[in-house]
């Protein structure tokens, strides 16, 4: 729940500073990357090197579907950013992009912060 409610502090700040579409999904992913990054104890906890199975057992639906609303929801931001009407291939592309995004770098961000602060 922090997360989407960080994403959406996030959001605002992009939209009242206008960012440009880049810097601002740019920084939200790299940034949360890293922190992933620094946290994980192991190179399998980042890049979720695990059967889809075993991670949505670790992390749970709850978890699991704040960090896609909040993966979805910076995309949405990036989008009204610098409007310009999306063609087909574009939504594809975009489609794609958060999955690989969300299945192998974002997923399990939650879990990882929680098992930060209970230490």
């Amino acid at each position: 729940m922090y997360l989407l409610l960080f994403t959406i502090i996030y959001c605002v700040i992009t939209q009242t500073l206008n960012i440009s579409y880049e810097y601002a999904m740019g920084i939200y992913i790299i940034g949360l990357s890293l922190v992933k990054g620094f946290f994980s104890e192991e190179i399998k906890d980042i890049f979720n090197f695990q059967k889809a199975k075993k991670l949505y057992e670790k992390n749970g639906f709850n978890n699991s579907l704040m960090e896609l609303l909040s993966l979805i929801l910076i995309f949405v931001n990036s989008y009204l950013i610098d409007y310009k009407p999306f063609h087909l291939f574009e939504f594809v592309y975009i489609f794609f992009l958060i999955a690989i995004l969300y299945r192998f770098l974002f997923w399990g961000t939650t879990q990882t912060l929680k098992e930060l602060t209970y230490k």
